[in-house]
C-alpha cells in the first residue's frame, strides 16, 4: 500500500519525468513550453484579427486582439494537451498498468499537473506583456487560483474517465482530436461571446471552458473579479468531473490488466 507521502513523492517524481521527458533531446528543451503557444498566438492573430478583422476586448487593436487571445489560448492548451494524452496514457505504459502495486490514478494526475505548470508560466509571461501594453494586473489578480483550481479540478477528472475509456476503446484517442478541434471553435476563444446568436448563449453556461476563459480575461485583463453565477456553474462541473472520473477510474482499474 502506498502511503501518502509516498505518493506525494511519486506524483512529483511522474510530474519532473513527464516535463523533462516532453523535450528530451530537443535543442531548445523545456523552451518549447513558451515557443508552442507564442507560435499558435502568431498565427490565430495573423487569420483572425488580421485578415478576418475579428475584434476582442476593448478596442480593436490587433495587439489587444493578441492579448485576449492568449488568455484563452493558455487554459485551452493546457486542456488539450492533458486530454489528448490522457486518452492514450495507459495503453503507453503497459508495465505500470501490470504492476498491482502501482498507483495507476496517478498517471493522468502527473499529465494535468504538468499542463498547468505550462499555463502557469505563460500566464506568467502574458501578465509582463499586459502591464507592458498598459494593462498592469490589478487587486483582483487574487481571484486567479480560484479559476485556476476549477480548471484543474474539470481537466483531472476528464482526464481519469478518458484514460479509463482509452483502455476499452483505443480508437477514442484517434477520435479525441477531432472532438478538441470541434470544442474549442464552440469556445469563445478566437472570437467575442458576443457573436454567439441568443439562441446559443445556454452553451456558455454548459462548456465549463468557455466560462473559465471569460474569467481569465475579465481577471487578467479588465481588471474585474469572476462572473460570480458563471464561475459556480463551471465550478459545480468541475467538481462533478473531478469526484465522477475518480469513481468510474476506480471502479474499472482493476480490469485493466486483464484488458491490456
Amino acid at each position: 500500500m502506498v502511503g501518502l507521502l509516498d505518493m506525494n513523492d511519486l506524483i512529483v517524481l511522474m510530474v519532473k519525468r513527464d516535463l523533462l521527458g516532453q523535450y528530451r533531446g530537443s535543442i531548445m528543451g523545456f523552451f518549447w513550453t513558451i515557443i508552442n503557444p507564442l507560435g499558435h498566438l502568431l498565427l490565430y492573430t495573423f487569420v483572425f484579427s488580421i485578415i478576418l478583422k475579428v475584434r476582442l476586448g476593448t478596442n480593436a487593436s490587433v495587439s489587444n486582439f493578441a492579448l485576449y487571445l492568449m488568455a484563452g489560448l493558455l487554459p485551452w492548451g493546457a486542456v488539450s494537451e492533458t486530454l489528448n494524452r490522457a486518452s492514450g496514457l495507459l495503453l503507453e505504459q503497459p508495465n505500470l498498468v501490470k504492476r498491482v502495486v502501482f498507483p495507476l490514478e496517478i498517471l493522468p494526475l502527473s499529465v494535468t499537473i504538468s499542463a498547468a505548470i505550462s499555463q502557469l508560466i505563460g500566464s506568467v509571461i502574458l501578465i509582463i506583456i499586459a502591464a507592458i501594453m498598459g494593462y498592469p494586473p490589478k487587486a483582483v489578480i487574487v481571484a486567479l487560483p480560484l479559476i485556476l483550481a476549477a480548471q484543474f479540478l474539470f481537466v483531472g477528472g476528464l482526464s481519469w474517465l478518458l484514460g479509463s475509456l482509452g483502455v476499452y476503446v483505443q480508437d477514442l484517442r484517434h477520435m479525441i482530436s477531432l472532438v478538441l478541434s470541434a470544442w474549442m471553435y464552440a469556445t469563445p476563444i478566437v472570437y467575442p461571446a458576443t457573436s454567439l446568436p441568443n439562441k446559443l448563449h445556454f452553451l456558455l453556461w454548459i462548456n465549463p471552458i468557455a466560462g473559465m476563459v471569460s474569467d481569465y480575461r475579465r481577471v487578467l485583463l479588465e481588471g474585474k473579479l469572476p462572473d460570480w453565477p458563471m464561475f459556480c456553474a463551471y465550478t459545480a462541473f468541475a467538481l462533478l468531473f473531478w469526484f465522477g472520473g475518480y469513481y468510474f477510474f476506480n471502479k474499472t482499474k482493476r480490469s485493466f490488466a486483464d484488458v491490456m
